[in-house]
């Protein structure tokens, strides 16, 4: 799939952007099955789409945010000034991808880690490998945020 540069700039500084939360408290296990769900809903729109499970509030109360976005940059889509300044609006062909985000205190200095999943086409025609990896990648973050947690915990 791909969107003209003008299209892509117009989706973020318009907002027009489909969004979905779900929240989870500490303890609750992570279910991917909604967020796969909404993400086969909209991942063929012609917007932009950002999808995220909040736990323990998410990276703003201090808890963990996973989410899938689509973007033709590797950048979170609140990062309207930084996007408006990397998207050509007279680029025709942009291919547009799906992004896997967590944030959270243990992930990284700046809370942020971002990665590509797969091309919006290619989850088009096989999801289901891709799906496997957006698990693992999930999984695999999930386990450093608990193993540093765990450090910390232990050398307090």
């Amino acid at each position: 799939m791909q969107i003209t540069g003008e299209k892509a700039l117009t989706n973020i500084t318009d907002d027009s952007i489909y969004y979905h939360t779900d929240v989870l408290s500490d303890g609750e296990d992570i279910a991917l099955d909604n967020l796969f769900s909404e993400l086969d809903k909209h991942i063929s729109d012609g917007t932009f789409m950002h999808i995220d499970i909040n736990i323990n509030g998410g990276v703003a109360e201090g808890g963990t945010t996973i989410a899938l976005e689509t973007n033709v940059i590797n950048l979170p889509l609140r990062y309207t000034n930084q996007l408006k300044k990397l998207i050509w609006p007279e680029k025709e062909d942009n291919d547009v991808n799906l992004y896997m985000i967590i944030e959270n205190a243990d992930v990284s200095q700046s809370n942020l880690k971002i990665s590509l999943a797969s091309s919006v086409d290619t989850y088009l025609d096989d999801s289901d490998s891709v799906k496997a990896k957006i698990s693992q990648w999930f999984n695999e973050q999930l386990a450093h945020i608990v193993d540093a947690q765990n450090t910390t915990d232990t050398n307090e």
